[in-house]
């Protein structure tokens, strides 16, 4: 009986051991977030080039997994056994050394393999879902998470938001990259209609976990409400745009813009000013409004508007700050887009 103790008391120090961290992560700790790609390496050939980037971005919240199209999947904590995340390596040759070696050279990364790797996974019955590369591997590193995907690596982190020279007034970030198609048919695409059969303009539940649209009213007192609140913004638009009248001070005019803050640009504040409110009765007594601001990009330094750019159709900003607006022809034929780079004094420079 004693020799029976003692035997499950060294399996269960074993346990223990392995169940701890192969890197210094806590497996406590809070991963809930944004994360956004910041570099892949292959293990095989880690000078080689990989254009394609799995998902720019995703959202962990409330023990799910959220792509930039949407889609959420289940995760769950993983202890994974036989290395699971390195097989394909050591298939190939790699010894302990040689994996550790790789994390430290490419992801500044200690690892101690006598521990069993941990993490997150997908549940099998979701994989076929999502996009199938969120359901691979997922190793949390004290910094950082680096999916495994065969014998490439994508890094992830949490982008710093410590600039102290941005205030925003207790509005979050929307980080980039941002594509306006993603964003409108994940937060409007599917609202309920209103009595004039038009989709109700107000963002989705699922909308506001992954962007972070705020609608600006006569509440927003602070400078910086107050700024986007009353600017005219008809003033500067291009010929080819129609004239909403109504936006030279939206919120006197009784509107609420829809404004998303991007990622800073040093001290550059970034916002994008987004009319949806085709019907509004409290507009000078009229039943409807015939014109909308087109989507505009604002550039904000030292609590003053720099400039604006208005845009139509689809378009992105990535995460250089560089918009591209796609330009299409007749029929829809693709032409040359034209695209357009933020600079550190807020201007707005035409490039192509």
């Amino acid at each position: 009986m004693k020799l029976l103790l003692i035997l499950i008391a060294l399996i269960f120090k074993t346990t223990l051991v392995y169940a701890q961290s192969f890197t210094s992560a806590d497996q406590n700790q809070d991963i809930s977030g944004d994360w956004v790609f910041q570099k892949v390496v292959d293990y095989d050939e880690p000078n080689m080039k990989i254009n394609e980037v799995q998902e720019p971005r995703f959202v962990i919240s409330g023990n799910k997994i959220i792509d930039s199209h949407g889609c959420q999947m289940p995760i769950q904590k993983e202890i994974y056994t036989a290395f699971d995340p390195f097989q394909l390596m050591m298939k190939g040759g790699a010894t302990d050394e040689n994996i550790a070696a790789f994390f430290a050279k490419n992801f500044n990364e200690k690892m101690d393999l006598r521990k069993l790797p941990w993490g997150y996974s997908v549940s099998i019955k979701f994989k076929n879902q999502c996009n199938e590369f969120l359901s691979a591997s997922i190793l949390v590193f004290p910094t950082q998470i680096i999916i495994d995907y065969g014998d490439a690596f994508f890094s992830y982190k949490k982008p710093a938001m410590n600039n102290a020279a941005i205030n925003t007034y207790g509005r979050k970030i929307t980080l980039l990259p941002f594509e306006f198609k993603k964003y409108n048919d994940w937060c409007f695409g599917s609202n309920k209609r209103n009595r004039y059969g038009e989709y109700i303009q107000t963002p989705s539940s699922n909308c506001t976990v992954f962007y972070h649209p705020f609608s600006l009213g006569k509440s927003d007192t602070d400078p910086l409400g107050s700024l986007l609140g009353s600017y005219n913004y008809i003033f500067n638009l291009g010929m080819e745009y129609p004239h909403p009248l109504d936006y030279d001070n939206p919120v006197k005019h009784g509107l609420r813009p829809v404004v998303l803050f991007f990622t800073p640009f040093k001290n550059v504040l970034i916002a994008l000013v987004d009319d949806r409110e085709t019907h509004n009765e409290q507009h000078r007594g009229a039943n409807y409004r015939e014109d909308l601001l087109a989507p505009t990009f604002v550039t904000i330094l030292n609590n003053k508007i720099i400039q604006t750019l208005a845009v139509d159709g689809q378009f992105s900003i990535d995460q250089n700050h560089q918009i591209t607006v796609i330009d299409s022809g007749w029929f829809n034929h693709r032409t040359k887009d034209r695209i357009y780079k933020i600079q550190e004094d807020g201007t707005i420079k035409q490039i192509q």
